[in-house]
């Protein structure tokens, strides 16, 4: 009986990785984040979305960098010392996102969970799977999946490994 009662506790938390874009304090399953890079050599790619910041070779994987700010509407930044890449899985591909810099990981209990709004500081609201409120401030979860949804079918197959020799198709 207490292991059932241990194992309902710890669906009713999650851990999440805090960052910042802009003004909005975000979080991401921890479950999602591969890792946190702060080795910013980010190539161009011509043609891509906007909010495409490039690509990074991840010992030897192509990592698309999607930047966090742009995505969300926001204005870019030049790169500095405090930003960082958070790479996150989804589905079968691992996904970089720039964000201007990381704040904790915190455990994050269901009951202080919330349904996101339409919108988040003009940030449509579908990116956000919900609002986790903390004791001083609020935490915008993302929604890793819709976050993500169409870079899957721009990229296609950039997150596939380079053979020994092989160089970066930029």
């Amino acid at each position: 009986m207490a292991k059932k009662m241990l194992k309902t506790a710890e669906k009713a938390s999650v851990k999440l990785t805090l960052f910042n874009a802009g003004d909005i304090q975000c979080g991401v399953n921890t479950s999602h984040v591969r890792e946190i890079n702060k080795h910013l050599d980010i190539t161009n790619v011509p043609g891509a979305p906007e909010y495409v910041r490039g690509v990074m070779n991840l010992r030897g994987q192509i990592v698309t960098i999607i930047d966090l700010r742009k995505k969300f509407g926001l204005e870019s930044l030049a790169i500095n010392d405090k930003m960082r890449i958070v790479i996150v899985s989804s589905e079968s591909e691992d996904i970089g996102l720039l964000v201007d810099g990381i704040k904790d990981v915190v455990t994050a209990d269901s009951k202080n969970m919330e349904p996101p709004p339409s919108n988040i500081g003009q940030v449509t609201g579908m990116f956000f799977s919900s609002i986790f409120k903390m004791k001083k401030e609020l935490v915008a979860v993302l929604n890793i999946e819709e976050l993500l949804k169409s870079e899957a079918s721009f990229f296609g197959s950039a997150g596939q490994r380079l053979q020994e020799g092989e160089k970066p198709f930029v």
